[in-house]
């Protein structure tokens, strides 16, 4: 039996990132709703999904 795999700190920082956004704004946000740091979360996090799905890390 093979022990589970702890996500990444970074992974974990980005998805507590996207639940501050869908409560509320940061200061970065601008009106329109865009907000450069939750792209960077988007974007930690399509990368850490399409690591696991080429090297099969569950």
């Amino acid at each position: 039996m093979t022990a589970r795999r702890e996500v990444p700190l970074l992974v974990r920082l980005a998805w507590d990132c996207l639940d501050q956004h869908r409560r509320g704004r940061c200061g970065r946000c601008a009106e329109a709703g865009f907000c450069p740091v939750v792209e960077a979360a988007r974007h930690r996090i399509r990368q850490w999904r399409r690591f696991r799905h080429v090297w099969g890390w569950r």
